[in-house]
């Protein structure tokens, strides 16, 4: 790791205008030999301007448009037409006066959790080159665990942005969706998709948390006394190593004053896998439409990592009917009704971001779990799927490590638009894993 680039947001905050200047140099510069598959390419028009983040640098997953680059999503599916305008959630950030300094490599089309790409490279986890980064936003949270940039945009479906944050050990937040502007992203589901942020340490993620919604933080939160809920099935079947790291945090925040409760989210945890699918299904092929221009008939031959031509293949032989689709709209309003009388006997629910360690990389389909092989996507996302369904907000922090190093992350989800409380909730979360 590079000394002098590998800063916090507030690191950067503090440092003198010229010496932002200066860094951003070394960042694109490092960005550019990354080793890691996380880089699609550098940004070179952007300049800073004024405002509370001047001249500090991010990168943007790929299928999040900035003005004057391609997008991509990470396949060659899409044509290479430069955006005519930044998504919102990047102008915003521009406002500000932050530095869109690269593009960051994903899952194809962000539909799948390896970001294991082949068309342009897998993006490789930080710690362990052979290993996945997770995804579909892997490149976003390779950078910041790299210290390349200070926060990262990427985008969630259903664990896309905590996914990759457990699995590379950094800071994921998805936000309430509907939250954060949502123009300007080749979307999968418009039901479920939403921008969010990695960054090194949950106050930089509330710094841009507050300048992209413009809400005031929170108040301070002590932990003596919380209620968390841990969810049954979150705790089930885990690798050895992930359920020896959570049972550690877990003591820490008993010691803390905590107050644990167990809770059951019952049949409609189960319900949501099926419900997430069909809203995606549904969604997917209409949406994708706008951004490509080549006729259905010829988008699997355009795609390069043989996961995602399956699932395309798959969407778009057998198509979600108008009748399936409402019951799965029905049935994430019923799973978000469930959450919503949970928060009333707990504040946050807490569980193992992912059951697994990550996998190796072309671990696409299967992998083995405590002796059984069982299928990648399901798996790696069964803790975090309901919650996305539901559209609630969501913070991967790291928790630990397994003992050949491997990051571990633990998340907390939220009442659905109390964003600001989680933070602060996380923010001491953080403190007391330390």
């Amino acid at each position: 790791m590079a000394d002098g680039v590998a800063l916090t947001l507030a690191g950067w905050t503090d440092l003198a205008p010229a010496d932002r200047d200066r860094r951003r140099a070394e960042v694109v510069a490092r960005a550019s030999a990354s080793a890691h598959g996380d880089w699609i390419g550098p940004v070179r028009d952007g300049s800073p301007g004024t405002g509370e983040l001047a001249g500090i640098p991010f990168s943007v997953k790929d299928n999040v448009d900035v003005r004057g680059v391609p997008t991509t999503a990470g396949s060659r599916l899409l044509d290479d037409s430069p955006a005519a305008v930044d998504a919102g959630v990047v102008g915003v950030l521009r406002a500000a006066g932050a530095v869109v300094v690269g593009k960051t490599n994903l899952h194809e089309l962000a539909f799948g959790i390896t970001s294991n790409n082949r068309a342009f490279g897998p993006v490789r986890n930080p710690v362990d080159r052979d290993r996945s980064a997770g995804g579909s936003s892997g490149g976003s949270a390779v950078g910041v665990a790299l210290g390349v940039v200070p926060f990262a945009l990427g985008t969630d479906t259903g664990g896309s942005v905590t996914v990759p944050a457990s699995f590379c050990g950094v800071v994921g937040f998805r936000p309430s969706t509907g939250r954060y502007p949502g123009d300007g992203v080749v979307n999968l589901s418009s039901t479920r998709d939403t921008v969010g942020v990695h960054a090194r340490t949950v106050p930089d993620v509330r710094t841009v948390d507050r300048v992209v919604t413009g809400e005031p933080d929170a108040p301070p939160v002590a932990l003596a006394g919380l209620r968390v809920g841990l969810p049954r099935s979150s705790y089930r079947h885990l690798d050895p190593e992930v359920a020896r790291v959570a049972d550690e945090a877990l003591t820490a925040l008993e010691r803390a004053g905590v107050h644990l409760v167990e809770v059951d989210l019952g049949d409609e945890v189960l319900s949501a896998a099926g419900a997430g699918h069909d809203l995606v299904f549904y969604e997917a092929p209409r949406l994708l439409a706008r951004r490509v221009s080549a006729p259905v008939g010829e988008w699997s031959a355009r795609i390069a990592s043989p996961d995602v031509r399956a699932l395309v293949d798959a969407m778009c032989a057998t198509a979600v009917t108008p009748d399936v689709y409402e019951e799965a709209r029905a049935a994430r309003w019923r799973l978000r009704r469930t959450y919503a009388e949970l928060f009333g006997r707990v504040d946050v629910l807490l569980g193992p971001t992912a059951p697994v360690l990550p996998p190796l990389l072309g671990e696409d389909e299967v992998i083995t779990l405590n002796g059984r092989e069982v299928p990648v996507f399901p798996t790696v996302t069964r803790n975090v799927d309901p919650g996305t369904v539901a559209g609630l907000p969501m913070l991967s922090l790291p928790a630990g490590r397994s003992r050949d190093g491997l990051p571990v992350g633990v998340c907390l989800e939220g009442r659905a638009f109390g964003d600001t409380r989680l933070l602060r909730i996380g923010e001491a979360v953080a403190a007391a894993l330390v």
